[in-house]
C-alpha cells in the first residue's frame, strides 16, 4: 500500500468518526431535550404568552437538532467515501494513454426531404 493511500484511507475514516460523533451528540441532546422539555406549571400558568414563548423554543431546538444531525450524516458520508475510494481503486498510472481518434475527416450527412 502507498503512504498517499494509507494517508487519505487514514483521513476519510477520521472524517467519518467525526461524523458519526457528531450524530451521537445529537442524538443526546435530543434525548435531554425530551427528557427535560422545559415545562413548568409556572410557565404554564403564565398565560398564552407563556406556552407560546415555550412552544417556539422547543420547534427552533428541533430545527437545530436537524440541521446538525444532517451536517453530521453528510460529513460521515463523505469520510466513508473517502475512505472507500481509495479501497477499491488502485493508484492510477500517469503516463498518457494513446489517442483513439482518427485525422480523418467524415463526410457530412446528408438531408433528403
Amino acid at each position: 500500500m502507498r503512504t498517499s493511500q494509507l494517508v487519505g484511507r487514514t483521513i476519510g475514516l477520521l472524517v467519518f468518526l467525526g461524523g458519526i460523533a457528531m450524530l451521537v451528540y445529537v442524538f443526546v441532546l435530543g434525548w435531554r431535550i425530551f427528557e427535560n422539555p422545559g415545562f413548568t406549571g409556572a410557565a404554564a400558568g403564565s398565560g398564552a404568552d407563556g406556552i407560546v414563548s415555550h412552544l417556539v423554543t422547543v420547534i427552533v431546538r428541533l430545527a437545530f437538532l436537524l440541521a446538525m444531525c444532517v451536517a453530521g450524516s453528510l460529513i460521515a458520508s463523505k469520510g466513508i467515501l473517502l475512505y472507500g475510494s481509495l479501497i477499491h481503486h488502485p493508484a492510477v498510472d500517469a503516463s498518457p494513454a494513446a489517442s483513439r481518434t482518427t485525422t480523418e475527416p467524415r463526410a457530412p450527412k446528408s438531408t433528403s426531404d
